[in-house]
């Protein structure tokens, strides 16, 4: 059988034989132009060592193998392709096996597909366990890819089980992910999960529209529905929904920890505050160093080194920007339980200066009244209880007439809500009675001179 020359094609009726192919074969070797046509007949073994077929396309007949082992097919039509080391370009098959080869475009129903590099796939993988590495575009309906790499992968996965590395874009409907390496953040029914708008290695993102607007944050987690999405400051940490999202899209404080339903939303500036409990935390802006525990807890603005503990924990009488105090639950509280019924707190000399005797002692206290009455709380929290106590406004007269704010006695900054520090009025009561008993002894010493 003599070899055929550039240009020769089979005719209709012509008999296929392996030798024909293969001198064919043999003179693509030297003139790399040849196009396969391949009616009707079945094809055994097709082998290309070194040349180039630009197309070979088998409409009703079967080519059952393909080898290229250094040479170069284009596109190809066929039942079943074998590479292990050519290229091959644009294929359609119902199986590929590949080894180590490199296709272009392919479309597969089913198969098994080792090592699979390709710079575009598309069409759709509908079957089969496919393993390698993929380019710009593929689209998947099924099956089970074992390793998937692609620095861009669009289409759907509606089903199977996908493990590899994806790079900037890929949609999911359904299915399982094994294992998934993304280089951006990724969307997952509007849910984002990466690293925020900030990119920054050391956070974590979780949530729909979360930490959106955080360009600027390192070292922060965000989980939850636009949880801190507004923080442009690192080392936060938000867990909630709307938890620590800030109002004005710029908030610049740093190193705050906010978790619950709306946690401290309305942050601007304020650094190293801690919210824990819906709704906790939500006045501060710029206040710093602020703890907020409880449901709706913390009414602090811009104070400092406050806490606020429980339910409704609001200081009403120091007001929003009232700093170094502490708020033991709402005003519907009517007893503190402790094991001790004291207080320890700093005395020691060596913290203190200009030491003298107090000056108000006992006319001090003959001008306060001790009442009884029945609470009638506005915001109705205490309502019928029967207490005892003194009168704030009564009692600011008695402090304003003898120059004695300086006690501490009448919390009066609020003015639609004072209150009063019985505890204040320890050194006063100690002062009057050392001033009754020098009465008592000079009174007696009268007495026992008659």
């Amino acid at each position: 059988m003599p070899n055929f020359t550039a240009g020769t094609s089979f005719g209709a009726n012509d008999t296929v034989t392996n030798t024909k192919l293969n001198a064919l074969i043999a003179d693509a070797s030297i003139n790399p132009e040849y196009n396969i046509n391949l009616n009707t007949g079945t094809i055994g073994t097709l082998s290309c060592t070194k040349g180039t077929i630009p197309t070979l396309v088998s409409t009703t007949g079967t080519i059952a193998t393909i080898n290229s082992t250094t040479g170069n097919i284009g596109a190809v039509v066929s039942t079943s392709i074998s590479a292990t080391s050519g290229t091959i370009g644009a294929t359609t098959a119902t199986s590929i096996n590949a080894t180590s080869g490199t296709i272009g475009n392919f479309n597969s129903t089913s198969g098994t597909i080792q090592t699979l590099t390709a710079s575009t796939l598309s069409g759709t993988l509908t079957g089969g366990t496919y393993t390698g590495s993929l380019g710009t575009s593929a689209s998947f309906t099924a099956g089970t890819v074992q390793t998937l790499t692609a620095s861009t992968l669009t289409g759907v996965l509606t089903g199977g089980t996908y493990t590899g590395s994806i790079g900037t874009s890929c949609n999911f409907t359904a299915g399982t992910i094994g294992t998934l390496t993304a280089t951006n953040d990724a969307t997952i029914n509007s849910i984002t999960i990466g690293r925020g708008a900030a990119n920054n290695s050391t956070n974590t993102v979780l949530g729909v529209t979360a930490s959106t607007n955080s360009t600027a944050a390192g070292g922060s987690v965000s989980i939850g529905y636009q949880a801190a999405k507004s923080i442009v400051s690192g080392l936060n940490t938000a867990v909630g929904y709307n938890a620590l999202s800030g109002t004005n899209n710029n908030s610049s404080g740093g190193n705050n920890t906010a978790i619950g339903g709306a946690t401290m939303t309305g942050l601007t500036s304020g650094s190293a505050n801690t919210a824990l409990g819906c709704l906790s935390g939500y006045a501060v802006t710029s206040g710093n160093f602020n703890t907020s525990i409880g449901y709706g807890a913390g009414g602090t603005t811009a104070g400092t080194n406050n806490t606020q503990l429980g339910n409704g924990a609001i200081d009403v009488t120091g007001g929003a920007t009232a700093s170094n105090t502490i708020v033991l639950g709402n005003s519907a509280i009517t007893t503190l339980r402790c094991q001790t019924s004291t207080i320890s707190a700093l005395s020691d000399v060596r913290d203190k200066s200009n030491i003298e005797d107090i000056p108000v002692g006992l006319d001090f206290v003959k001008d306060l009244r001790p009442v009884k009455f029945i609470w009638s709380q506005r915001d109705g929290m205490r309502v019928g209880l029967t207490d005892a106590g003194f009168i704030a406004q009564e009692s600011l007269d008695a402090v304003n007439k003898h120059n004695a704010d300086w006690i501490g006695l009448v919390e009066h900054q609020n003015q639609d809500q004072f209150a009063m520090a019985p505890g204040k009025l320890i050194p006063v009561l100690v002062k009057a009675i050392q001033q009754l008993s020098t009465k008592v002894e000079s009174l007696e010493a009268q007495l026992a001179n008659k």
